[in-house]
């Protein structure tokens, strides 16, 4: 199938949110895709790994970056989704790895995730945009160590809202919350700088949480020794791979275009950050999530 270029195509694209690993990755892509095919555009804006799924699946974008787990669940209609979203297709497969890492200011006195309870320490928080993985995993984490809004409030401590990472980064630089939580290609450009500030620590996951993770679909892992220069040995946590998806009506011939142009070109896309280091064209389609694009799909039947 051969490109198009009198057709030129504008595609709105949603990413996770600004400072992001998964804002970074598509912007990156958008432009390899557009040095190669100069007649597609995809215009990055911001998403979330919730919304992006429902926004894709009903056609309010086109294109966004998704994740197994959540692909799943959207397909199946599935809680957190209120409705099957059938028309969710895969174009490219385990292009970067990121891991749910939550990381508190090194003076916190709080080693695992249940000692914050336990000590009923006033710990203040930024929480991500309803719609996010970040917001999901964060309202799952809360339940099962059993932190409500209400008694963190009583404790002196709060949720913050933060609509992206800069706004995180921010509050931290400004003495307004002692921790982070992210799902988040490693290194995170925000955690990077919030160490910088004031040092941080990493808090393991206890295994119940990450066993009921797991049975969501995220994978067991841990963040690796020597991250930030402040982790000192492998910690517990989860990870999930990402996706690029697009709804089942993008022309099959502008997903094969965008898909030959980034598998083409692995070594573009490795270096757009360090969580696509792995990335491999070879398992580009294995364990979507969800069925591929035609237009992946003709790509891939070509070729492997």
């Amino acid at each position: 199938m051969s490109p198009a270029p009198g057709r030129p195509i504008r595609l709105e694209a949603a990413a996770g949110g600004a400072g992001g690993s998964w804002y970074v990755l598509l912007e990156g892509l958008a432009r390899l895709v557009r040095d190669v095919h100069p007649w597609i555009e995809l215009r990055v804006i911001e998403g979330g790994g919730v919304m992006n799924h429902t926004n894709v699946g009903t056609g309010r974008v086109p294109v966004a970056i998704l994740n197994p787990p959540m692909t799943v669940a959207a397909r199946a209609g599935r809680p957190p989704f209120d409705q099957a979203l059938p028309d969710l297709r895969i174009g490219i497969a385990n292009l970067t790895v990121n891991h749910l890492q939550f990381m508190v200011d090194r003076d916190v006195p709080i080693g695992e995730l249940r000692d914050w309870p336990a000590r009923r320490y006033p710990l203040r928080i930024p929480v991500d945009r309803v719609g996010t993985v970040d917001r999901l995993v964060f309202e799952l984490a809360l339940d099962q160590i059993g932190i409500t809004p209400a008694a963190l409030g009583s404790w002196g401590g709060g949720l913050v809202p933060a609509d992206n990472y800069h706004q995180q980064l921010a509050l931290y630089r400004e003495g307004k919350v002692d921790a982070l939580w992210q799902f988040m290609g490693i290194p995170s450009p925000s955690i990077e700088d919030a160490h910088a500030v004031r040092p941080i620590k990493p808090v393991p996951l206890p295994k119940d949480l990450i066993g009921r993770l797991t049975a969501l679909g995220w994978s067991a892992a841990e963040l690796p020794a020597g991250a930030y220069g402040a982790v000192t040995s492998p910690v517990p946590t989860v990870s999930m791979g990402t996706s690029l998806g697009f709804h089942a009506s993008v022309p099959a011939d502008v997903v094969f275009a965008i898909t030959a142009a980034i598998c083409g070109n692995p070594e573009r896309v490795r270096a757009i950050h360090p969580a696509a280091a792995t990335f491999d064209p070879a398992q580009a389609h294995l364990e979507p999530g969800g069925p591929l694009h035609e237009g992946a799909a003709r790509y891939f039947g070509l070729r492997f």
